[in-house]
């Protein structure tokens, strides 16, 4: 595992024990005594044992409450319930799917901590579309990862329905074929801070660490991993494209928007290098160990053998 993976890794986990720690006795944003909670709790159990059946193996199934006081119980998320108890024909407990938009996100994070759900109400991009945490998630009878209402490759389409389209481009990421999914590129928050692991160019090399370096002569525009601009987007378009490797324009004209062709190149051998891709000499393009201007490195024996031993292009071996 690189050290790209790693960090990825290690951050999931600490929001996980984050959002474990918290769940059960913060409610509403209030400490409880874990023993009334679970007292209260049995008395819902009463009635509403079949609710609590389908939450088991799901991480909302209920439990007693810990040596620490933490425990998963109904009235963590269905708020009146002491009016419900009192009369239980003419008050009904909150549904949080039911929940003004800004309740149900409060309720949800008081125990989920991670970035997605608490700029929810802020600056969240689903939240910013009026899309509620009940929109896409469901908890009663749900043991699909996150708690999504549906876990398939392309439930994100439901809303995003132009870029689901580009998946079925000439070159596209296997989507269709159910071998990636959206959420494994796409943080669900709208944080773009590479060093913590949720930048487009950190996201690609997530499966593309091949590429990902370091190299003895960097490409600058794929390790511009840092800063805004730059990185694998500038030549390729991550959900499809028409051309091969998913690249943003055809044949030359990916390198020709930011490099015009050299003079050498129009005069030198009656301007043969003009009807040549640029990739047939440049192979490492992303990154080179061996060449400065990224030349492949077996060049003279799969192109031309006499580029380099008639001495006229001995400074272009590094």
């Amino acid at each position: 595992m690189n050290k790209i993976n790693m960090y990825r890794t290690a951050r999931v986990l600490l929001l996980d024990v984050i959002g474990l720690g918290l769940c059960g006795w913060m409610v509403s944003g209030k400490l409880v005594a874990s023993d009334n909670a679970t007292a209260d709790n049995a008395a819902c159990l009463d009635c509403h044992q079949d609710q609590a059946d389908n939450l088991l193996g799901s991480k909302h199934a209920l439990t007693a409450a810990t040596a620490k006081g933490m425990a998963v119980t109904c009235v963590g998320c269905h708020g009146d319930w002491e009016k419900h108890l009192d009369d239980p024909e003419v008050n009904k407990p909150a549904v949080p799917s039911k929940l003004a938009f800004a309740a149900q996100a409060n309720l949800c994070a008081s125990c989920h901590q991670g970035e997605h759900q608490t700029t929810m109400v802020t600056t969240d991009p689903h939240g910013r579309a009026g899309l509620d945490c009940a929109t896409c998630h469901s908890v009663h009878g749900n043991m699909n990862a996150g708690l999504v209402k549906d876990d398939s490759e392309e439930y994100c389409a439901t809303c995003h329905t132009t870029v689901i389209a580009q998946f079925s481009a000439r070159s596209a990421h296997p989507l269709h074929e159910g071998s990636v999914k959206c959420q494994d590129c796409h943080s669900m928050s709208d944080r773009k801070d590479m060093m913590l692991a949720t930048g487009f160019d950190w996201a690609c090399q997530t499966c593309h660490s091949d590429y990902a370096g370091p190299h003895v002569f960097e490409h600058p525009v794929t390790f511009n991993h840092l800063v805004d601009g730059g990185g694998c987007i500038e030549c390729h378009s991550p959900h499809g494209s028409p051309n091969e490797r998913l690249l943003n324009q055809p044949e030359n004209g990916v390198c020709l928007q930011c490099h015009g062709m050299p003079a050498g190149h129009r005069v030198a051998h009656s301007g043969m290098a003009t009807r040549i891709d640029c990739v047939n000499c440049h192979t490492e393009f992303h990154g080179s160990n061996d060449n400065r201007l990224f030349l492949d490195p077996m060049l003279t024996t799969t192109f031309y053998a006499n580029c380099y031993a008639s001495g006229c292009h001995d400074n272009l071996k590094k």
